[in-house]
């Protein structure tokens, strides 16, 4: 399709991301929400009003082949996405969906592979590698201003209020820290590193206030040490620490990068660049909405002068880490992460 007009939307899932962050992303670049689905005819009614889409549906098959949509948000419940989105991809629409793209390798690929045959767009809404610190920190490393890179370790962790929507906290298999933060870590790690994980190693616990022996629900703190190449990559996520900031660090033969409050949803946070006792603030001055960048690179991919924040095959990476790490806290366990040749 021509760059030349807005884009026309869909939403597949009625969700707090989307009403927060991506339906705003797609307006400020001057594109449109046509309609959005849910499975639920009363509540798709009352999102679009809410949000000032034109219409809802709670029909997935008319959803699919909406006249005038180019390009859809996939963002229901998590299971939902792998199906959804290969039959968007067959229907000629451009995805975007919402991490963790699937709930098993063998499903990411069926997406990437859809996609590709259908000659449509996948990408995945990992936020976080779009962000100018994170790519500063990207560009320093590639750079060689660290020397050899010897370690990284990355602290996403958050104080989660019980109002989140309660698969998070209680569903055990599409819920939990390791889908919904890891994943994340690892798009970050991937994009510093400019490779992919090959190992994990891991342990989860349930720690938080909602949490009762035996319930059976999701680990909602997990620590793991992930292999890129030779590059140790230590995790940190949780949804259960509210006093110490999301952090990244990066060390070096040369010298160290520490940059605490990268890792948020709205664009923010230091990077501090330390040789020996002496620390320089590095300047990350491109503050934009994260999910506007990601939106824009959506465009840029469809019109052909671009690419994704992260594209179908980083996701699908970051997902197989993800489950790696799951599978090692599972186990007790060192885990090979999937091929994905």
């Amino acid at each position: 399709m021509s760059s030349s007009r807005p884009l026309r939307w869909g939403l597949i899932g009625a969700s707090n991301i989307a009403a927060r962050w991506v339906l705003p992303a797609i307006r400020a670049g001057g594109d449109f929400a046509e309609f959005v689905y849910s499975s639920t005819e009363a509540w798709a009614a009352e999102y679009a009003k809410a949000n000032e889409i034109a219409h809802s549906t709670d029909d997935f098959a008319r959803a699919c082949e909406w006249p005038e949509v180019d390009a859809v948000f996939v963002s229901g419940v998590n299971e939902r996405h792998a199906p959804q989105t290969i039959a968007l991809a067959a229907a000629g629409k451009h995805v975007l969906c919402e991490k963790p793209m699937a709930l098993t390798v063998t499903d990411g690929r069926a997406m990437v592979d859809a996609a590709e045959r259908h000659g449509v767009v996948l990408a995945i809404n990992h936020h976080l590698p779009g962000a100018d610190t994170i790519r500063t920190i990207q560009r320093l490393v590639s750079s060689g201003s660290l020397g050899v890179p010897l370690a990284v370790r990355l602290s996403f962790t958050i104080m989660i209020s019980e109002r989140r929507p309660a698969w998070r906290l209680h569903d055990p298999i599409g819920g939990g820290a390791i889908l919904d933060l890891t994943t994340h870590s690892i798009s970050v790690a991937q994009a510093i590193l400019g490779t992919t994980a090959t190992e994990a190693t891991a342990i989860a616990v349930r720690q938080g206030p909602w949490a009762t022996p035996g319930d059976g629900g999701p680990p909602d703190a997990v620590m793991a040490a992930l292999l890129f190449g030779d590059v140790p990559v230590q995790t940190h996520d949780a949804y259960t620490v509210e006093h110490c900031p999301t952090t990244v660090e990066v060390i070096g033969t040369e010298a160290s990068l520490i940059a605490p409050g990268v890792l948020a949803q709205e664009p923010g946070g230091t990077i501090w660049h330390v040789v020996g006792s002496e620390m320089t603030e590095i300047e990350a001055p491109d503050r934009r909405d994260l999910y506007e960048i990601v939106t824009d690179g959506v465009r840029a991919a469809i019109a052909g002068t671009g690419r994704p924040t992260v594209t179908a095959a980083e996701g699908l990476s970051a997902l197989a880490g993800a489950l790696a790490v799951a599978e090692s806290a599972k186990t007790g366990r060192t885990v090979t992460v999937a091929g994905l040749g």
